[in-house]
């Protein structure tokens, strides 16, 4: 394991490798369940022949198995430039054979660290595909998603941009970098472990795929979003009712 002076020392050599590199998954760094994702709206609808569904592509300030935290906005400019030429693929292969879906839209958007189950307050963002995954392209990965087994996901990316981060005040430029973004990652005692971390801002999307186990486990697919019935709501009306009856009576002195 490099200590933080050679990975300082290795700073420039290192960036110029990530760049050259098309990242892809390596494993994830834990497990985690899916928490209240369905507070979070998304397609989800069944036919004979294809399905729509919402897929998490990767989930931003959150440090994953490459020692990277993706910053927001990371795939901004590359969404807006290359729609149409991101794919939905399985296993990073990328080969014609290898499509499972037509992306219908791609885009970034907040979502509450809580809904996805982590303990930390506040907002981050992700990367979500909406797509129709067909059953003649993959008879296996489309039968997969339709029986929900399918919760993990992975970005074939390109660097543009990274900086280091590390938590020693020997390297300013470096230790600063690390006090403006440590806190607003959503599994930072990792990062403290580690003592330093990549921030990667701006990176090309070249694809998404499903996996066993990204790199970022907080890339799951949307499940169905159940509205609640006209009896649910009126029974949670009511008993809202009627605790706001018992906090006013509290207040009255007799």
């Amino acid at each position: 394991m490099k200590t933080i002076k050679e990975i300082v020392e290795n700073k420039a050599e290192i960036i110029a490798l990530k760049k050259a590199e098309l990242k892809t998954v390596k494993g994830g760094l834990s497990s985690i369940n899916k928490g209240n994702l369905n507070a979070i709206k998304g397609l989800f609808k069944n036919s004979e022949t294809k399905l729509e569904r919402t897929i998490v592509g990767n989930t931003y300030m959150w440090m994953d198995s490459h020692d990277d935290v993706h910053g927001k906005n990371l795939f901004k400019k590359s969404i807006s430039e290359r729609k149409g030429n991101i794919f939905h693929l399985h296993d990073h292969e990328f080969k014609i054979t290898s499509k499972i879906g037509e992306p219908i839209d791609i885009y970034e958007k907040d979502i509450a660290w809580k809904d996805l189950n982590v303990n930390k307050n506040g907002t981050t963002q992700a990367l979500f595909m909406d797509t129709e995954i067909m059953k003649d392209y993959n008879l296996q990965v489309f039968n997969e998603y339709k029986e929900n087994r399918i919760n993990q996901h992975s970005v074939g990316m390109q660097y543009v941009k990274i900086d280091l981060a590390v938590n020693d005040e020997d390297y300013e430029g470096e230790f600063k970098t690390w006090n403006e973004n440590i806190d607003k990652i959503g599994n930072k005692e990792h990062a403290e472990s580690k003592g330093y971390f990549w921030l990667v801002k701006e990176a090309k999307l070249i694809e998404i795929s499903a996996v066993l186990l990204g790199s970022n486990e907080l890339t799951p697919t949307l499940p169905e979003n159940i509205e609640p019935s006209d009896d649910t709501q009126k029974n949670e009306a009511e008993k809202s009712l009627q605790d706001q009856q018992i906090e006013f009576f509290k207040t009255i002195k007799i």
